[in-house]
């Protein structure tokens, strides 16, 4: 199958064969917006307007304070706050509470990844039901975070016809599966090392099993390292 600028990136990041391939391609996605919004198209009007209505979740305002310079970050910040200050002048009592919170849940960065991986779905069912070769490579796997997991199950259901979407689901559930009793184990031996009658043993594969736990749940690596922690 011909590969186009769709397919090539879910090809690539699904032949590494490491982590889940989707958060692969959502962090590929979001170093780009982050990129792009505080580089050329800070100024652009139309991306203004945006930033201004939507502004960023703190994950993203982050973000853009480590990658972008402080000057472009500062003349986002000033034309958003300016614009929720129009914005809550005019409303009194709850309309000014309602009008912040939806602020709270919203975020530009979000808004376009989101929209970004409604493509990325689409076209992985596509290449999974005309491509065997991506079909294989879906196959090896060796997991999904849960929230991708989920993703892909319901959009799944909605992408294939019933018969393919249970023949899709078997390998995927035993894909997770498999992993979830793997990492429930590493977290299980982990614990135990902290009974004495456990202290000499080897570590197995459980020295990072809280960082792989939480990056399973969450879809995001955390920060922190286990071996860090004080017990």
């Amino acid at each position: 199958m011909k590969e186009h600028i769709y397919t090539i990136p879910l090809n690539e990041h699904f032949s590494k064969l490491e982590g889940c391939p989707l958060c692969g391609l959502f962090d590929m996605m979001e170093r780009n917006e982050i990129e792009t919004i505080t580089g050329a198209s800070m100024m652009e009007p139309d991306v203004r307007v945006k930033t201004n209505e939507h502004g960023f979740c703190e994950r993203h305002f982050a973000q853009m304070l480590l990658v972008g310079k402080k000057l472009p970050v500062a003349l986002i910040l000033e034309s958003h706050i300016n614009e929720i200050y129009s914005e809550i002048n005019r409303k009194k009592g709850e309309a000014q509470a309602k009008k912040l919170k939806t602020l709270e849940n919203d975020c530009y960065v979000c808004r376009r990844i989101n929209s970004n991986m409604d493509s990325v779905f689409s076209n992985l069912f596509y290449l999974y039901r005309n491509d065997s070769n991506f079909r294989d490579l879906f196959a090896k796997q060796k997991f999904f975070c849960l929230p991708h997991y989920r993703e892909l199950i319901e959009y799944g259901a909605k992408n294939l016809p019933k018969k393919e979407y249970a023949a899709f689901f078997e390998i995927a559930d035993s894909i997770e599966m498999k992993y979830l009793e793997t990492l429930h184990g590493d977290i299980d031996w982990f614990c135990r090392k902290f009974d004495y009658r456990f202290a000499k043993e080897d570590w197995k594969n459980s020295k990072d099993a809280i960082e792989r736990t939480v990056y399973t749940l969450t879809g995001h690596m955390p920060k922190f390292r286990s071996d860090n922690i004080e017990v």
